[in-house]
């Protein structure tokens, strides 16, 4: 394990981060949403949806663009987001630091899968 992974692992957020990426851009199932009340900077609460990864202990906070993505590709009834699967990727945000972002991914469609094998 590096020295930058034991310091992310101490100090790092409880919520999932652009350092958690670590460089990559992985795929995500959606195993479940919730909203909840998070503390700001000034001590006021700010509502926002919570996405939980299957396999991911960490929730990513939903922020508004991310929410929006999701939202026009999968409906705006965050329960229809639960199975669905996202790429993970970091981009620089408008407050000048990386934030995390996802890419929803559609789902193969069901006549894609019946594809006959030949053995």
């Amino acid at each position: 394990m590096s020295n930058e992974s034991d310091f992310d692992d101490l100090y790092g957020s409880k919520y999932y981060s652009a350092s958690d990426l670590h460089g990559e851009t992985p795929h995500h199932r959606i195993g479940k949403v919730a909203l909840a009340e998070l503390k700001e900077k000034d001590g006021g609460t700010k509502r926002e949806y919570l996405a939980y990864f299957d396999g991911v202990e960490k929730p990513l906070v939903l922020n508004k663009t991310n929410a929006q993505k999701l939202a026009a590709a999968f409906g705006k009834d965050y329960s229809k987001w639960i199975g669905m699967d996202v790429e993970l990727y970091a981009e620089m945000t408008g407050l000048g630091k990386e934030g995390v972002r996802v890419r929803p991914l559609k789902p193969a469609n069901v006549s894609d899968l019946n594809d006959s094998i030949n053995l």
